[in-house]
């Protein structure tokens, strides 16, 4: 195994076998969000490139099974130690269908300990749905430096936030991805590309981006509906902190002592830290929502105008 040279990656570089291994496991799996992997390759400090060159997927559990996963990874390592492939842990895949597995607490946690573990550990998130249109999506994120600190203290009080100008939007870094072929794949390519049928693959005329569109935005609407039912919850909370201040205030007035910390908890049941990191999950998944129908929108649009262009006009021959 090579040394490591802790750095932050500016670029991901994903052989092309690796992104068929990948596709090939999550649909094997049904395109089930806790599909998941390990991502093995090499650090290349010079271009500050993270290079991924093989991977292998992680049996899913079932109900009443033992983890075994850490048995697993040493007998997989072994393997790949015994044939001379890179075994250089860099970061784990997951089958993200619209963008859903992203902003969840389990991810959360996960890269959280992959990246304490491996600075350089980066999370692939494919999304079988929007490949399926003809688009291949295969996105690497990292968990920002101030989001490793607060996972590491696990400290997500609104003081906390607001001290480390912490927002929902701020918890994942994208970085980008490029898939590299060998010159031999690339030849290899060249010559079924010449087999293949005209119309083969090209399906940017693809009108089932509208089905797309409406589970993006029904996933939002779910999103908005978690966010407003936390800010229902947060006004409850300021209206019993009022509550309180004003007791207190008649206590002292009264010459009485204030509340104690058992009748303030009786009154005021603050949120828990964790219940405050997935209020800011869900806000991010929002976001991300947003940003994957603004972008299904544009292509349905887009896709809608060229359509009417080629329909003949119907005011000829009247």
């Amino acid at each position: 195994m090579s040394p490591r040279n802790n750095f932050t990656p500016e670029l991901v570089e994903i052989s092309a076998l690796v992104a068929m291994k990948i596709i090939k496991h999550c649909q094997e799996e049904g395109h089930a969000t806790d599909v998941q992997g390990i991502l093995l390759g090499m650090l290349n400090t010079k271009n500050r490139r993270l290079e991924v060159t093989n991977c292998y997927p992680v049996p899913r559990q079932t109900d009443g099974e033992d983890d075994g996963d850490d048995d697993y990874n040493m007998v997989m390592m072994k393997y790949f130690k015994t044939f001379n492939v890179d075994q250089l842990h860099v970061g784990w895949y997951q089958c993200s269908p619209f963008g859903s597995s992203l902003n969840k607490l389990e991810s959360v946690d996960l890269q959280h300990m992959n990246q304490f573990a491996v600075e350089e550990s980066v999370t692939i998130m494919y999304d079988p749905v929007k490949t399926q249109r003809g688009f291949l999506s295969v996105r690497a994120y990292r968990l920002t430096n101030l989001a490793l600190t607060l996972c590491k203290e696990g400290e997500f009080s609104t003081e906390t936030l607001k001290k480390n100008n912490m927002s929902f939007d701020k918890f994942f870094e994208e970085i980008p991805v490029i898939i590299k072929n060998s010159n031999l794949a690339n030849l290899l390519v060249s010559e079924v590309q010449k087999n293949l049928s005209i119309d083969e693959g090209k399906k940017f005329l693809d009108m089932g981006t509208i089905t797309s569109l409406e589970r993006s935005v029904h996933s939002l609407t779910k999103c908005v509906e978690e966010a407003t039912r936390w800010a229902h919850y947060q006004r409850n909370l300021m209206t019993k902190q009022q509550q309180v201040q004003r007791e207190n205030a008649l206590r002292s007035a009264r010459g009485e002592p204030p509340l104690t910390e058992d009748e303030v908890n009786k009154i005021v049941r603050p949120a828990a830290p964790l219940q405050r990191l997935e209020a800011s999950l869900n806000y991010s998944q929002a976001l991300n929502y947003c940003e994957q129908s603004s972008t299904l929108a544009t292509e349905s649009i887009a896709k809608l105008f060229i359509t009417r262009a080629l329909q003949p006009d119907q005011s000829v021959g009247k």
